[in-house]
């Protein structure tokens, strides 16, 4: 009787392809009998396991040349050794850690991150300096299952968020405080950073060993932001370090230093339960809203809607929140005249001003007051009004000064250090340096008393982050023109470099 055997027999190009297939899939790979293909299974194990490549043996490397330089033989039924060498070069270089690309490394993190049920683990926080001195801020621990998470540090302080509820429990002062559940931030959000690593630019710095694992070091981008770096677990391809930006001298890093995944983590860890004799703090006076009918009744607003539907709503007295999820959008009565932030750009919406800070627009329309925060937050301010101006990053004001002010750069260096160590934060908003410049016009040996006009007698005509006017109602300066001259974000100060006398 005919056997299949010669039918089934696979080439040796074939059982490498499947050999790799199986890595990919991380399923147990069938070893090949045939000692050559064996070596190349073994190779290309190690390879895909990002570790240290390794020479293969001196034999199989004389075997392999010397079989090149003979050339195949007839009778075989697969690829010539030439063909074959050449594409098991191809295919190892394709697995290989040199190869990976930044996208394939981050799209492997997203995938093993759409796989975690949940996760416990304890992390650090510490802080860096620009002088490279280093403490830890606090350990604490995390459990994490879906859209539910809690924490408690080593003071005892618990920290919980299951989705339709968020409150702290301090048991020191015996209180819980409740809290909006919407815009909550995590420190270390596997999921997040995963999502955000994906979405920025983003590129491979080096390799290196954090809390005992093996992990690969990427620098991320974000746009209009300070690069940071992420540290992916070599073996399980999760996120398991975060470093932020230096920001004003100062420099965050998280770290798992344990992370377990999937595994059995208790229902009660996101029950409710306020302890007996505990005082309850109520700061969240939103309250979900099942329906648009039912925030509007709740809040007493008309507001202004958008064309894209939020994942959820909340609503409390003559306010309305509109969640979805990575940007937030309150509308509420405007009861108060709008005063822009000293930290805020200023830019324009319905013919009045908008205050623009990092991931958040806030304006007065209708006798509404509405601020939009989070990632998404110009596109969904657009939804809102189509008459908004945002000036352009880096945007630089037309020089209109009649008196030029003599700039020494090295006394702005020194008063940008002094700000960055925590002095005089006032140079940070450019309506107290224009009031100070002003004062000094009239009293050069500085304030005696009460200031020689008032404050409120200050307008931001502009300020596109980078260059502002201030214009005084009172007082020998009429206009004051600023500019940030060391660093253009908000933690840059503010220089006067020209001014209109009155």
């Amino acid at each position: 009787m005919k056997t299949n055997d010669n039918f089934a027999q696979k080439s040796p190009e074939q059982e490498l392809d499947d050999f790799i297939n199986a890595l990919n899939l991380e399923r147990q790979p069938i070893e090949s009998t045939n000692e050559d293909v064996a070596e190349l299974q073994s190779l290309t194990r190690r390879i895909k396991n990002l570790r240290p490549a390794v020479n293969p043996r001196e034999q199989f490397t004389l075997q392999l040349q010397e079989k090149l330089l003979r050339g195949p033989k007839p009778q075989k039924r697969f690829l010539p050794w030439s063909t074959l060498v050449s594409s098991i070069l191809v295919i190892i270089f394709l697995i290989s850690p040199w190869s990976h690309s930044n996208k394939d490394l981050v799209l492997a993190m997203e995938q093993k991150v759409k796989q975690l049920e949940n996760y416990h683990g304890i992390l650090e926080k510490t802080s860096s300096n620009a002088a490279g001195e280093t403490q830890i801020i606090q350990r604490i621990e995390i459990w994490s299952v879906g859209n539910k998470y809690a924490t408690r540090s080593e003071e005892g302080i618990v920290t919980v968020n299951n989705g339709e509820s968020r409150w702290i429990s301090q048991p020191k002062s015996r209180e819980i405080t409740l809290l909006p559940i919407y815009l909550d931030p995590h420190d270390f959000d596997l999921q997040e950073e995963a999502s955000r690593a994906k979405q920025y630019p983003h590129k491979i710095v080096g390799e290196e060993t954090i809390a005992g694992h093996e992990a690969t070091r990427i620098e991320i981008e974000p746009p209009g932001g300070l690069p940071y770096y992420l540290w992916i677990d070599t073996e399980t391809h999760l996120p398991i370090q975060l470093q932020t930006a230096m920001q004003k001298s100062l420099q965050t890093t998280f770290t798992f230093v344990t992370l377990e995944t999937n595994t059995q983590i208790p229902n009660s860890t996101f029950n409710y339960d306020p302890p007996e004799g505990y005082r309850i703090i109520d700061q969240n006076p939103d309250k979900p809203a099942v329906t648009l009918a039912g925030a509007i009744t709740i809040s007493g607003l008309t507001p202004l809607q958008l064309s894209e539907k939020p994942q959820r709503m909340f609503a409390s007295s003559n306010r309305i929140v509109f969640d979805f999820i990575d940007t937030i959008v309150i509308e509420s009565k405007a009861t108060t005249p709008f005063v822009l932030s000293p930290l805020a750009t200023l830019g324009q919406a319905e013919g009045g001003p908008l205050e623009i800070l990092p991931d958040s627009l806030r304006w007065q329309q209708n006798g509404l007051e509405i601020q939009v925060q989070g990632q998404r937050s110009e596109e969904l301010a657009k939804q809102l009004t189509n008459s908004i101006a945002i000036p352009a990053e880096g945007q630089v004001l037309p020089s209109q000064s009649k008196v030029k002010v003599e700039i020494d750069m090295e006394i702005v260096k020194n008063n940008q250090q002094q700000v960055d160590a925590g002095s005089s934060p006032w140079q940070l908003d450019p309506a107290q340096v224009a009031f100070t410049f002003a004062v000094l016009k009239i009293s050069p040996e500085g304030i005696q008393g009460e200031p020689p006009f008032d404050y409120n007698s200050l307008k931001v005509t502009s300020n596109t982050g980078t260059d502002a006017t201030i214009q005084i109602l009172e007082g020998p300066v009429k206009v004051v023109y600023l500019k940030r001259l060391i660093r253009q974000d908000q933690s840059g100060i503010w220089t006067v470099v020209g001014y209109d006398p009155r």
